[in-house]
């Protein structure tokens, strides 16, 4: 003979445990989104370099130094610029599109830096342009808070949540 099966009652532990589960999933879902709503807006600024911006170059010397031309030539890009002091620029290659490069060059000091991301917006390398002479680095903390500032201002700027 066969018994009937009844669900068997949930366990105080086995509660917590589900509820542990749904807010660590509603949490998880929580940044995927913001993190997603960052690289959408990121991915929007450069989509609108490439079909807005000018044809210009990265000078053989910079894309040397940046690693992104090691046989020392100059890199077609597409280019945005915001003219003032500092001037500031937006750059995306036509050949590696997964290079894109920030700069701010501050013509009062002498002094530009270069910012080398990939599209989804990681930080791979710095270099500073210094009265004409180039020091290329791994990013430091201070580079990545920089960084982080010019990245949101031409996110702000290109992709604006509300236009």
């Amino acid at each position: 003979m066969v018994s009937p099966s009844f669900p068997r009652p949930i366990g105080t532990g086995n509660v917590l445990l589900i509820m542990f589960l749904a807010v660590s999933g509603l949490a998880a879902q929580t940044q995927k989104s913001a993190g997603s709503q960052t690289t959408s807006s990121l991915a929007r600024a450069i989509e609108r370099t490439e079909t807005e911006g000018r044809n210009a170059i990265l000078p053989p010397h910079v894309s040397d130094l940046l690693g992104i031309s090691p046989d020392k030539k100059e890199v077609p890009v597409k280019q945005l610029m915001l003219m003032g002091e500092p001037i500031r620029g937006f750059e995306v290659s036509t050949v590696k599109p997964n290079d894109v490069v920030i700069w701010v060059e501050s013509r009062a000091q002498q002094q530009t830096t270069y910012y080398l991301m990939s599209r989804r917006g990681t930080l791979r390398r710095v270099l500073a342009v210094i009265e004409g002479t180039g020091h290329p680095r791994q990013p430091t903390k201070d580079d990545q808070t920089a960084f982080a500032k010019e990245k949101q201002r031409w996110v702000d700027q290109l992709a604006p949540k509300n236009p």
